[in-house]
């Protein structure tokens, strides 16, 4: 996958997800959850963009393994952001209820299914 594509494909789904939550925070949801989506879907897409950059480094590594162990940091160093992020908000915004957790799910789910997908065409790059 280059790199125009790559982005041209970001963009369309940040704009759907944004599309997507305002509508779904105007019709259940409250302020609060969606300043922070708004911030949740900024996050997102600024590290679907570095997961990218270096998996598209590693992809073409003469070291086979580069890719998987790349991949593997990278999933745990994920899963230990998103919930530094939802704590602090939860610690700083002190929200009325834990509604803000659906939409930021929803969002998370996408750019995973989105990461799943341009990473499995990476990996699938023979090296150089």
């Amino acid at each position: 996958m280059n790199q125009r594509r790559f982005f041209s494909q970001l963009g369309v789904l940040t704009l759907s997800v944004m599309v997507v939550i305002y509508l779904f925070n105007q019709a259940f949801g409250e302020q609060a959850a969606q300043e922070f989506s708004l911030v949740s879907v900024g996050f997102f897409t600024l590290l679907s963009a570095g997961v990218y950059f270096m998996a598209a480094k590693a992809a073409i590594s003469k070291d086979k393994n580069a890719f998987t162990r790349l991949i593997m940091g990278l999933t745990f160093a994920k899963l230990i952001l998103t919930l530094i992020l939802v704590i602090a908000y939860h610690r700083l915004a002190h929200p009325r209820s834990l509604f803000f957790i659906i939409p930021f799910f929803l969002i998370y789910m996408a750019y995973t299914v989105f990461e799943t997908m341009y990473l499995t065409k990476l990996g699938k790059i023979e090296a150089r």
